[in-house]
């Protein structure tokens, strides 16, 4: 009989829950691997199970009864704040469980206390950048216990070709929320356009809480036919682009630059970590300061400059080669079935 093994995430579309159900598939060749979301299935999901909650205690409640149904041989968790409360279940439950971080999470007093407390009941976690286990070696996590896989894409999927544009064009796919910086974005193309008198236009793919600040800032700038708010996948705005920038006050990894790279877009992008083990400046792409919006103008001001001279093709290149060989799916997955074989060896070992 196969082990069995259930991956929980929430059901909120993201670059989390994309790599949770990769892999999830992708172990079900091995193993028996199920999919729960928690609260909504938001992205349609095919296959998995929902726990609707309203409160916490519900979520808590509802797991608890599922997983002691089921019994597991091992959960793997991803995502704050879902790990905390899963962990408490899979605690009273005796089943051993995997936390993948995805992001430099900002943790309440409260929370960390918790994380520190459940240490004890994790056996190990999975941080998809070595910026991410610093972190969390800094929030008292043992480093004996942080493993680093990064993650990986399916980079055929970015090979569409290029649509040629009469403008150029320049894109940025994130939620709108306080972690991304998609205002410094918007003020860096208005200094382009009202300060060098360049005509561009700037695709900007998401929602969340900030773009109504946004949205407010484009017309009160006389900005609407230049800012472009829109909602979809990144793979089908890809060929539209000519240049792909995250602005970001923090990040875990940045997918989307991956996949941007794998689309042969050239990249700008703030220098945080995470972001910054994926971009070597000046050799696969190009970083600034997080929240400068002249010197991210005076990025993009050069990457255009350079595009027109054909000075930028080595860049793409280089970028193309990094994702292939550090970034792809099929690599990623190997991580992760190495990484879950050992702990089961560990948990028929136990149990012997």
């Amino acid at each position: 009989m196969k082990p069995k093994i259930i991956t929980i995430v929430s059901g909120a579309a993201s670059g989390a829950l994309n790599i949770a159900v990769s892999v999830a598939e992708d172990i079900n060749q091995s193993w028996d691997s199920t999919i729960i979301l928690r609260k909504y299935n938001k992205a349609g999901i095919q296959g998995a199970r929902t726990i609707k909650d309203r409160l916490v205690a519900d979520y808590i409640w509802n797991l608890y009864i599922l997983l002691k149904e089921e019994r597991p041989d091992l959960v793997m968790v991803h995502g704050y704040s879902t790990h905390l409360w899963t962990k408490i279940v899979t605690a009273l439950l005796g089943i051993k469980l995997i936390h993948v971080e995805h992001n430099v999470e900002r943790y309440t007093p409260f929370r960390r206390w918790l994380l520190n407390k459940l240490d004890k009941y994790t056996a190990g976690y999975i941080c998809v950048s070595n910026g991410i286990a610093q972190y969390l070696s800094q929030l008292g996590v043992p480093a004996s216990k942080l493993t680093v896989i990064y993650n990986g894409i399916d980079i055929n999927e970015f090979s569409s070709p290029k649509d040629k544009q009469n403008i150029y064009t320049i894109g940025m796919t994130a939620r709108f929320s306080r972690q991304k910086d998609q205002l410094a974005l918007i003020k860096a193309v208005e200094h382009l356009v009202k300060g060098q008198d360049q005509a561009l236009k700037l695709i900007l793919l998401g929602d969340g809480k900030t773009k109504r600040n946004c949205m407010k800032y484009v017309e009160k700038h006389a900005l609407g036919s230049i800012v472009d708010f829109r909602k979809g996948r990144f793979r089908d705005l890809a060929p539209k682009l000519d240049l792909f920038v995250l602005s970001t006050n923090w990040e875990g990894f940045g997918l989307v630059v991956v996949e941007a790279m794998a689309a042969r877009i050239p990249v700008v992008a703030s220098n945080v970590p995470g972001v910054n083990e994926i971009i070597n400046h000046g050799e696969n792409g190009f970083l600034v300061d997080g929240g400068d919006d002249k010197q991210l103008a005076t990025a993009i001001w050069s990457c255009i400059k350079a595009q027109q001279q054909g000075q930028l093709q080595n860049i793409v290149d280089q970028a193309y080669r990094d994702v292939c060989s550090r970034f792809c799916v099929d690599g990623m997955h190997e991580e992760y079935k190495k990484y879950i074989g050992r702990l089961l060896v560990k948990k028929d070992m136990a149990d012997k």
